[in-house]
């Protein structure tokens, strides 16, 4: 689950008859749930995955890594699944999948999570980079891997606003800047080339 706005979201899981790819969202100004839209979806159902929401300019995403997924025949029996080391973002702007590439997934010598589910992830805001843990793959595991994600969540810091929006050309005019990731100061200089 992960909230954004007033919308409080629901992703992936399974019942023991059905697991679902879906994403449901609860309204608490509304109270009403709704099954919203969401492009890109090429990807299997998953179930006892690892996600994080991370605060993104311009607006948050949804990361999903692991997890399981398997077919479930029609009326045939239900098992476990395989375990995945998938990893993708859901852009809560346009509700749209998109799947993670690395820098180095070309290389022969690129290192990847060994498929597994129940791992342990979060984001280290300062270095823009998601920290995966453990988790479970026939055994459990005790490893640590790390993302940079920078390039799908822009730089620690973004300006939203600045007051006024426009100001004379001969300067002198004060501004208040706000935005994420920005200290309270004295003043700064600002100078426009």
């Amino acid at each position: 689950m992960f909230a954004v706005g007033t919308k409080i979201y629901v992703y992936g899981g399974w019942n023991t008859e059905y697991q679902f790819e879906g994403i449901y969202h609860f309204d608490t100004s509304t109270g009403e749930w709704w099954e919203p839209e969401v492009a890109g979806q090429d990807i299997n159902p998953v179930w006892n995955h690892s996600a994080v929401l991370v605060q993104a300019i311009p607006s948050a995403k949804y990361f999903v890594f692991g997890g399981e997924s398997t077919a479930f025949p029609e009326g045939g029996p239900r098992g476990f699944g395989e375990y995945s080391n998938h990893i993708r973002f859901l852009d809560t702007e346009h509700l749209q999948w998109f799947k993670v590439t690395t820098e180095d997934a070309h290389l022969k010598t690129a290192v990847f999570p060994k498929p597994r589910e129940y791992s342990s992830i979060s984001y280290d805001a300062k270095n823009s980079r998601l920290i995966l843990f453990g988790g479970w793959s026939n055994e459990w595991l005790n490893d640590v891997f790390i993302l940079n994600v920078s390039s799908v969540v822009g730089p620690p810091y973004a300006i939203s606003e600045i007051i006024p929006k426009m100001g004379q050309l001969s300067g002198g005019t004060e501004v208040t800047i706000k935005g994420i990731g920005f200290k309270e100061t004295g003043g700064i200089n600002i100078r426009f080339t």
